[in-house]
């Protein structure tokens, strides 16, 4: 796992702050977490990366080749990126990170967290943003936001999907289980005119799925009556989080148990629910794991297989999508 953090190329007038940068920098290397920061070595950014390198973390620097002199670029880095744009410098941190959290900084560090944080709110990524609000230093920003809520600006659920906290160890253990919310507008592509509810909205069936790579595989499973592959997983039960739901599914469907500590979001995807009603939809929450166990179908499933993206055919439209998705990142074949 890797988080892109976002912070301040100034120190600040306050210990409070370089303190705890840097305990969140031995934190995020003893956790195994890689930083995607961008690039500089003065400053909390400074602070931050040499926190983690002397740990034996791993970090990631992104800077456009205008700041490399400006904002004096880390020359000692595990790898340090020259872009030629702010744009480039913000996507390709996007594209690096599994998560964004944002530290005390200026006008260039909210810049960076209100466009990640938005980014999530229109569903264009499924990564958890937080504020780690350091001597209560963003007090002022959450009650701003928190009027923007009340004042029907901004909905309760982006509102929630924010994770707030002043300790980075409690911060990191709800990274660990964020869910998404569903995104502000629904792609045209995934909703159906027909087979609308009372409200005007089309059917959404909301379900968790495990992706499961090995040799640049997918697992994939077909039940018994069924003529195309699915990902194995399903709907959760009343309250259950995210990861008793699809633990219980995948141990009911091929008797192996996940590790709740290595579960990472992967992607969500919309797409027609197979052998539902015309204009239902599926919402799947995508999530990889570790397992211990050998892979063994119950009765409920007829075949087990091992699929790539040429295999997309003979799988359910979301099943679809998350072949697309693995194989644009490389994963599957």
């Amino acid at each position: 796992m890797r988080l892109g953090v976002f912070c301040g190329s100034g120190l600040g007038n306050a210990a409070a702050f370089r303190e705890q940068v840097g305990a969140l920098g031995h934190l995020l290397a003893d956790e195994g977490i890689g930083l995607v920061y961008g690039g500089a070595r003065v400053g909390l950014m400074g602070v931050l990366a040499d926190a983690v390198l002397a740990h034996g973390g791993e970090v990631i620097g992104v800077i456009p080749r205008a700041l490399v002199h400006r904002e004096i670029a880390h020359a000692t880095l595990t790898e340090l990126r020259v872009v030629e744009s702010m744009h480039e410098r913000k996507a390709l941190m996007a594209d690096l990170a599994d998560g964004f959290l944002t530290l005390p900084g200026g006008a260039g560090t909210m810049d960076e967290f209100f466009e990640a944080w938005t980014w999530g709110q229109l569903g264009l990524h499924v990564k958890p943003c937080g504020l780690l609000n350091i001597a209560g230093y963003y007090d002022a920003l959450l009650a701003f936001i928190d009027r923007a809520m009340t004042t029907g600006f901004l909905s309760q659920r982006h509102r929630e999907m924010l994770v707030v906290e002043s300790d980075p160890h409690a911060l990191l253990r709800r990274f660990t289980c964020y869910s998404p919310p569903e995104c502000k507008w629904i792609d045209s592509t995934n909703t159906a005119v027909s087979g609308v509810r009372e409200d005007g909205a089309a059917p959404v069936i909301d379900a968790l799925a495990w992706v499961c790579i090995q040799e640049r595989r997918i697992l994939g499973v077909r039940s018994r009556q069924k003529d195309v592959f699915y990902i194995p997983g399903g709907k959760r039960h009343g309250s259950e989080s995210d990861f008793a739901a699809l633990a219980r599914e995948i141990k009911e469907e091929v008797s192996v148990r996940l590790l709740p500590e290595t579960l990472r979001l992967v992607t969500v995807v919309n797409a027609p629910a197979h052998g539902y009603a015309a204009g239902t939809s599926v919402r799947m929450i995508c999530y990889c794991a570790d397992h211990i166990g050998e892979l063994r179908p119950d009765s409920e499933i007829e075949e087990v297989a091992w699929l790539g993206s040429t295999d997309r055919a003979h799988c359910a439209p979301a099943a679809q999508r998350v072949l697309d998705v693995t194989s644009a990142l490389g994963w599957i074949r």
